[in-house]
């Protein structure tokens, strides 16, 4: 979970202080939401939040505060980075993240590959 509330607040040029009377909110609550230290928050507290912002003038949503971003699990990083070392770069020939543009692949189709780990079939 990331909350953009302070990048949202910096863009309109508004204070924690205008969204927290604008929102009828503890200056307290603002500030922590604001500086991320939040682990969970109310879904009250969101929609005063976001009347806040639009009773500043701000067309805000819920989505504008807060995003949930997926964190891979440690576990699986590992091993994916591993397979990946592996196989000598990214499966089925794309690039790293972040990069849309294709790679050619060259080596024996993946077939003959597993039948060598494999050994022989019976």
């Amino acid at each position: 979970m990331r909350f953009d509330l302070a990048a949202l607040l910096r863009q309109h040029n508004l204070s924690q202080k205008q969204l927290a009377q604008a929102a009828n909110m503890r200056p307290a609550t603002v500030n922590a939401i604001y500086n991320a230290r939040v682990e969970r928050i109310e879904v009250s507290t969101l929609v005063d939040l976001v009347s806040g912002l639009r009773r500043l003038g701000v067309n805000a949503d819920v989505g504008d505060i807060l995003q949930v971003i997926d964190v891979p699990d440690e576990a699986e990083q590992a091993a994916r980075e591993r397979a990946l070392r592996l196989l000598g770069g990214e499966p089925w020939g794309l690039r790293a993240a972040g990069s849309a543009v294709l790679a050619e692949v060259s080596g024996p189709p993946i077939e003959e590959l597993l039948r060598e780990h494999r050994g022989p079939e019976s």
